[in-house]
C-alpha cells in the first residue's frame, strides 16, 4: 500500500509531541478547516497540519506567524486557498482561520508548562 512520504515523519512528530498532540488534534478537528472529519473522515486526517503546528507554537511563533502558516497549507496541501473562495465567502474564510490562530496560540500559552 502506499504511504505518503510525510507519514513517517508526522508519526515521529506525533510521538516526540505525545502530551500535546491529542490536545492540538481535537482542536484541529473541531476547527476542521476542509470540512473532512464532518464529512466522516479519521481524526488523523489534518495529521499534517496537527504536528506542523505544534512545532511552531513550542518555537514561540505568534498567532500571525500561525495564520500565515495555516493560509499557506490550506493553499498547498489542500489546493483550498483565498483564489479558490468565491468573492462573497472570502471575509467569512479569513476570519474562520485568523480566529482558529487566535484560538490555539492561546490555548498553547495556557497550557505549556
Amino acid at each position: 500500500m502506499w504511504e505518503h512520504p510525510s507519514h513517517k515523519k508526522n508519526q515521529k512528530l506525533k510521538e516526540k509531541y505525545k502530551d500535546l498532540y491529542p490536545q492540538v488534534e481535537s482542536l484541529v478537528n473541531e476547527w476542521d478547516p476542509v470540512g473532512l472529519i464532518e464529512g466522516g473522515a479519521p481524526k488523523d486526517e489534518y495529521d499534517c497540519i496537527s504536528v506542523q503546528l505544534i512545532e511552531l507554537l513550542v518555537q514561540g511563533k505568534s498567532s500571525i506567524e500561525i495564520y500565515e502558516f495555516v493560509m499557506r497549507e490550506l493553499e498547498e496541501h489542500f489546493e483550498l486557498g483565498i483564489k479558490s473562495i468565491g468573492e462573497e465567502f472570502k471575509e467569512k474564510y479569513i476570519q474562520k482561520q485568523i480566529n482558529f490562530s487566535d484560538k490555539i496560540s492561546a490555548w498553547y500559552l495556557e497550557n505549556k508548562q
